[in-house]
């Protein structure tokens, strides 16, 4: 066993035992369906805000971005652009608002919250529907936390893959959004951390510091492709062209309106925290994205077989063998940060928004309200192993780039939900009911359509044609409907 493995299976179960007994604490307060799918709406700013940044920074940031960097040059650095200024955006412009009318709503979920806000359960259960599409991006994250595992331990693909799935599966059954938010805070201070040092390590890995390493890598990348220096790459699938790298900035927005980050949102006590809980969601993003620089150092350093091994192979030449398995522990973390958040909201959408907000109401399951709340938390326990299981099932093939494969999720939910959240919240005379089935229909039908068809080369760019396609109807109809009155359907209960 060398140096490395036995400094990572060290940190490995020291992490391992950190994160049960997080999800015991979790465990210890989850006692409702509230509980788990929000955390019963009662936390601050600070663990939220890290939580939120470790939710949005996957796995992908730490392996699959720094592969597109050492593969396609400095036209992937346009994700680090996207990724520090539109997915912000996105947040400043719908978080605060979309809390401050939850507090009358006392939603759930994104799917529950945009049931609520057009009293529609067409609205509520397609928008679960819809959000079904993450399970890619909780198959991505598994494939993330194998290919670590693979690396850095030896152990097979398939054998990590279980490891992973099992662990993830487990602590959120029991913990659910308490376990998730509060991993996910420790996780997201880990990973602050390797981003900083894997930007710093240009100090010693080039003459010059950092003016000599980068000129070092522009020339050197220059003599291979004037491509792979351009501000486009025609081998890229993410930015080839400039309609690609616009597509990138609007899917981006989008992205912070995802479920999985929603639900941290509505988790916040006091909507007037939200200010502080986004200041420490950009210093943490800032510091995450550092890594995507570390897949530049990897194209002029190490040699790898597949792009998203670069930069741990670039870790292990930078660093001494404890900083390398401290960055495989930081990969696990970042793939576990999102995989938990994802789990809890794909529960949530059968527990509360199929199950308890719609079956039970409309008497095609007959329940009283406790016998509702007690299986409600139970459904939502138990679609965690389901869906673990699918997932483990999607990779168990590793999928050619990870980054694309989480975008099929990302920009399938997208697509679906961001005209209706975004009309609902700004837009009150053109948010009715019928225009929201519609932009719901239309936008997923669009991805879909540009998926199949492969009209479009970076799932982030079809995500993003979608986006529009799914907001220009709900204005259109919006403003055909706007006399008819915002509902069209009789609410439903908030409780049963």
């Amino acid at each position: 066993m060398s140096e490395i493995q036995i400094y990572m299976w060290i940190g490995l179960v020291l992490f391992l035992i950190l994160i049960a007994y997080l999800g015991y604490l979790g465990y210890k307060r989850t006692s409702t369906v509230s509980d788990f799918a929000i955390a019963g709406a009662s936390l601050g700013p600070y663990v939220l805000g890290l939580a939120f940044a470790a939710t949005f920074f996957s796995a992908a940031t730490f392996v699959g971005y720094p592969g597109w960097a050492y593969q396609w040059g400095f036209s992937s650095l346009w994700i680090f652009m996207t990724l520090i200024f539109a997915s912000p955006l996105g947040l400043i412009v719908v978080a605060k608002r979309a809390r401050e009318m939850n507090i009358k709503q006392k939603s759930l979920s994104l799917a529950d919250w945009l049931g609520d806000r057009y009293n529609s359960d067409f609205i509520r259960v397609g928008t679960a529907l819809v959000c079904l599409f993450n399970i890619f991006y909780i198959a991505a994250q598994f494939a993330a936390g194998a290919w670590i595992f693979k690396t850095l331990l030896g152990i097979p693909y398939s054998l990590g893959l279980a490891i992973i799935a099992i662990f993830v599966v487990a602590y959120v059954f029991w913990g659910g959004s308490f376990a998730d938010i509060y991993t996910d805070a420790a996780q997201a201070v880990a990973m602050a951390v390797m981003g900083l040092l894997v930007f710093l390590s240009a100090l010693w890995m080039f003459h010059g510091g950092f003016t000599g390493a980068f000129t070092h890598i522009h020339n050197t990348l220059a003599e291979r492709s004037a491509d792979l220096v351009a501000l486009t790459n025609p081998d890229s699938a993410a930015f080839y062209a400039v309609p690609a790298i616009i597509g990138a900035f609007i899917i981006q927005f989008a992205f912070s309106s995802q479920p999985q980050l929603f639900n941290k949102v509505l988790a916040l006590k006091d909507p007037r925290d939200m200010r502080k809980m986004i200041l420490v969601y950009v210093v943490s993003a800032l510091c995450f994205l550092l890594v995507v620089l570390g897949g530049l150092y990897a194209a002029v350093t190490v040699t790898v077989d597949h792009p998203d091994q670069a930069l741990l192979t670039y870790v292990t030449e930078a660093f001494p063998p404890i900083m390398a398995a401290v960055l495989g522990i930081v990969v696990i973390a970042a793939a576990m940060s999102t995989t938990d958040g994802i789990f809890v909201v794909m529960s949530t959408l059968v527990a509360n928004d199929i199950y308890r907000k719609f079956l039970v109401p409309r008497g095609i399951v007959k329940a009283t309200p406790e016998e509702a709340d007690r299986m409600a938390l139970k459904l939502s326990r138990y679609t965690v192993i389901v869906v673990g299981v699918i997932s483990y099932i999607l990779v168990l093939n590793p999928p050619a780039s990870m980054g694309m494969f989480i975008w099929v999720g990302i920009s399938g939910v997208a697509s679906g939900t961001l005209g209706p959240l975004i009309v609902g919240l700004f837009f009150p005379n053109l948010a009715t009911a019928t225009a929201a089935k519609c932009s719901l229909v239309a936008g997923i039908v669009a991805y879909l359509i540009i998926l199949i068809g492969d009209l479009e080369q970076s799932t982030m760019a079809a995500g993003a044609w979608a986006v529009l396609v799914g907001v220009t109807v709900m204005l259109i109809v919006g403003f055909a409907t706007r006399n008819k009155g915002v509902a069209t359907e009789q609410p439903s209960q908030k409780s049963v």
